[in-house]
């Protein structure tokens, strides 16, 4: 019997907007097909996400769906040759698991992230040493190959944040609770919030604060991550992480729920510069 290989995150966006390209012409899977000379389950394969998409195909469908903009096209024909592209994580995949690794591939294939994280600092903003504490869970010894690997693909990761074409814009609430839970003691959690006021500096990056005094939120003390996908997709993804493997929601009445659920909480949290000044005074208190 054949396996069937779960698509990716990047691919599941590709295969969403070919479908919503197909619905909005009004067409069936069975026209798609016709295009293409190919049969039925070929398309349904491409529009799951099982099966990726050739360059060539790409074209005759986007010529099928009506689309003619030369920038247009260039930005579909990126988003497939994306999808197929074997990425520098890969290397670790006998060590990490999947689910894992498709979360570690968003930050490079997104363009906006803004995320809610009310117990501890986000991923993208740690230093190495906090990162070692969180995903050591406190426990003696040193971390297990897995850990030391999760560590190293964090570390990996926050060059989403720097790197020079199109960096990541990020919009990030941290709960009071992730200021003051000293994951990997006092002299860690300084140097965290101390990299945490330098990050600020960042032009893409807009770091907020939600304290204490804020009282009761929308949405529970629960983190979210809602990552969008550059254009010509329309497609956002909502990332609810928990103790097993990432949840995906890409629903637009998922997207949308959480979208609202950020405003509220960017309205209830600190401004970025009180903000600033707040992780500050946190910072100074650990030295005291």
């Amino acid at each position: 019997m054949a396996v069937v290989q779960r698509p990716t995150v990047r691919r599941r966006v590709l295969a969403a907007n070919l479908r919503r390209l197909r619905l909005d012409t009004g067409l069936e899977q069975e026209d798609a097909a016709r295009e293409l000379a190919c049969d039925l389950s070929k398309i349904f394969r491409i529009e799951k996400g099982e099966s990726g998409i050739r360059q060539v195909d790409l074209r005759l469908l986007l010529d099928l769906y009506g689309i003619t903009d030369p920038k247009e096209r260039e930005g579909w024909l990126l988003l497939a040759r994306e999808s197929r592209k074997r990425r520098w994580w890969r290397s670790l995949e006998d060590q990490l698991p999947d689910d894992f690794l498709d979360l570690v591939g968003l930050e490079e294939d997104v363009t906006h992230l803004r995320a809610f994280e009310p117990g501890i600092v986000h991923g993208l903003l740690q230093t190495e040493a906090y990162a070692e504490a969180v995903i050591g869970g406190g426990e003696p010894g040193p971390l297990s190959e897995e850990w030391q690997a999760r560590v190293r693909v964090r570390m990996e990761r926050q060059t989403a944040l720097t790197r020079s074409e199109a960096p990541l814009k990020a919009w990030i609430i941290l709960g009071e609770g992730a200021l003051r839970q000293q994951n990997g003691g006092p002299a860690v959690l300084h140097d965290q919030l101390s990299h945490l006021v330098a990050l600020t500096e960042l032009p893409n990056l807009t770091l907020q604060v939600l304290p204490f005094a804020a009282g009761a939120y929308p949405g529970g003390p629960y983190p979210f991550a809602i990552y969008r996908f550059p254009e010509p997709s329309k497609m956002e993804v909502v990332v609810l992480e928990n103790h097993t493997a990432p949840s995906y929601l890409e629903t637009p009445s998922d997207t949308g729920y959480y979208g609202d659920v950020f405003d509220r909480l960017r309205a209830a949290a600190l401004s970025p510069i009180d903000s600033q000044s707040f992780i500050g005074e946190v910072a100074k208190q650990l030295r005291q």
